[in-house]
């Protein structure tokens, strides 16, 4: 159960910092604001119009998406190393799911592997 809350707050984690930093990132893409406020330095003159602002925030939701893959392989990597950590145990687990061990077996077996670490 601890596994799972920890997923949740590492997704709620996750989201709050994707809003925090694609919400900007839309709105400068789009031409509304930056360093400047709306309008840039000049005023508003010399904006750019047409296609050039979804250039802008196509080529940062690409980079944010690539941060984001990257983000999302690292914790998956991290995760499955936890679980593979000892085979032994995770053959236990099975075999007792599956039925094949009593309950009494299952605790001494469990115990004499936790022992052995």
């Amino acid at each position: 159960m601890a596994s799972s809350n920890q997923l949740d707050t590492t997704t709620l984690i996750l989201l709050i910092l994707g809003a925090i930093i694609v919400l900007p990132m839309l709105m400068m893409g789009m031409g509304f604001g930056g360093m400047m406020g709306y309008g840039g330095m000049m005023g508003g003159y010399g904006t750019t119009s047409g296609w050039w602002p979804l250039v802008g925030m196509l080529v940062q939701l690409v980079f944010l998406l690539v941060l984001l893959g990257g983000g999302y392989l690292v914790f998956r990597r991290v995760t499955d190393s936890r679980s593979s950590r000892n085979p032994a145990m995770e053959e236990l687990r099975t075999a007792y799911a599956r039925g094949e061990l009593t309950d009494e077996e299952f605790e001494t077996r469990r115990d004499k592997l936790e022992q052995s670490k």
